[in-house]
């Protein structure tokens, strides 16, 4: 089983499942530190009326993962841990 840690801007669309991954924590503030690590700026978006999102997803199977939150149009940015 894999975890992953993905990001958006818009609170109230956060999937329960993107993929074949299942949100796990809603609020993962691992996975706040690793958008804010990788430019997010999350801080900076709630200033800009955004509701960013932070949250901690769990997949059985990993085929084709990337490419499911590539394609899901609300996430800005995800990484497997």
């Amino acid at each position: 089983m894999s975890r992953w840690l993905a990001w958006g801007d818009f609170a109230y669309t956060l999937p329960e499942r993107i993929g074949n991954a299942s949100v796990q924590d809603r609020n993962d503030a691992s996975a706040r530190k690793a958008a804010d690590a990788a430019g997010f700026a999350f801080k900076q978006r709630l200033r800009n009326g955004f509701q960013p999102w932070a949250a901690s997803f769990t997949a059985e199977n990993d085929d084709g993962q990337e490419d499911a939150f590539a394609a899901y149009p609300i996430v800005r940015g995800w990484r497997r841990i």
